[in-house]
């Protein structure tokens, strides 16, 4: 008796939020990012497969906003592409050059100063990001650069985790990773952008009442997570990682590839169902104005969740001729 094949890793169970209509200032905020990523020397040869992000996170935010918004993006994916960890055995980590970039990188966009590093490339990155902490210094209210900053500096710190630090007793744990992820993905950075992406800052209490931080919560996670079922070839299959949700869950529930794809999909479903009843009844508070703003800021996150899924399906960075997933095979 010949047992059926395993199920392939399958995307169409995977919900997403309605895609947003592009942002009509795109095109002329990519020009000008374009630009000040020449002038530091960040452009990479794939740069176009990860630019038009920013368009799809932020589809009504002006080109003014949009321009520094888009830079720090574009940076964030250089880094993650050219220093990230492989990740492929559980001791795999950042060197200690990368991590004095990092934190030298950390202070450029902090203060907007630029420092030496030990590699070639390390003082093109802290360009980038004195450029872009002179560009939100121009538009942005100090409480909103330190909270990009303290985002930034989480992400890149996450970064440096080896895959020793999820196991629990030789065992992959779902929500150690979980933990780590939340930072390491960088959706924490376009989190903190939300409001300013529309116009307004809200306050640290605001945003700590309990419907709006579970919402910022599930967003980060959606991001971080999401992205692992559409990078799954790129990183596991071709690269041999570890640190993706889906061999996670492979080792801690001891199924197949296939089965624990199946269970990141159901994950992510659950996270984007709660979502979907948190923005049904956003907070109420004393001051209309307030209301107005904490419901159009559960629509930007909406906007970065819609993002989320709808940009990785139609950027190349994830799509590969021999792809594992069937909806992701390069035509």
């Amino acid at each position: 008796m010949t047992r059926d094949p395993a199920p392939a890793f399958d995307l169409a169970h995977l919900r997403g939020l309605p895609q947003r209509k592009a942002n009509p200032e795109a095109a002329r905020a990519e020009a000008v990012v374009l630009e000040e990523l020449l002038a530091v020397g960040l452009t990479k040869p794939d740069h176009a497969a990860y630019t038009s992000m920013t368009r799809y996170l932020f589809p009504v935010t002006p080109a003014e906003r949009l321009v520094p918004m888009g830079l720090l993006n574009d940076i964030l994916f250089y880094v993650d592409d050219r220093y990230s960890p492989h990740r492929s055995s559980l001791d795999d980590t950042m060197s200690p050059e990368v991590a004095d970039m990092t934190g030298k990188a950390i202070d450029a966009l902090r203060n907007g100063v630029v420092a030496r590093t030990a590699l070639p490339d390390g003082e093109a990155i802290g360009r980038g990001f004195a450029r872009v902490h002179d560009l939100f210094a121009r538009s942005a209210p100090p409480l909103l650069r330190e909270r990009l900053a303290t985002a930034v500096e989480q992400c890149l710190l996450a970064m440096r985790r080896p895959v020793r630090d999820i196991l629990v007793n030789g065992t992959p744990d779902p929500e150690r990773y979980t933990r780590i992820r939340y930072d390491d993905s960088g959706m924490k950075v376009e989190v903190e952008l939300a409001d300013y992406a529309r116009g307004f800052l809200l306050s640290d209490e605001v945003i700590r009442h309990p419907v709006l931080d579970r919402a910022r919560d599930i967003t980060v996670h959606i991001g971080g997570l999401m992205n692992d079922l559409f990078s799954y070839q790129k990183e596991v299959v071709r690269n041999g990682q570890l640190f993706n949700l889906v061999p996670v869950l492979q080792g801690a529930l001891g199924c197949s590839p296939q089965e624990a794809f199946g269970a990141a999909v159901r994950q992510v479903n659950e996270l984007t169902a709660e979502f979907e009843e948190l923005a049904l009844a956003p907070p109420v508070f004393d001051d209309r104005s307030l209301c107005d703003q904490a419901a159009a800021y559960l629509e930007s996150l909406a906007d970065q969740i819609a993002a989320t899924y709808n940009w990785q399906f139609a950027t190349s960075r994830y799509k590969d001729a021999d792809s594992v997933v069937p909806l992701l095979r390069a035509d």
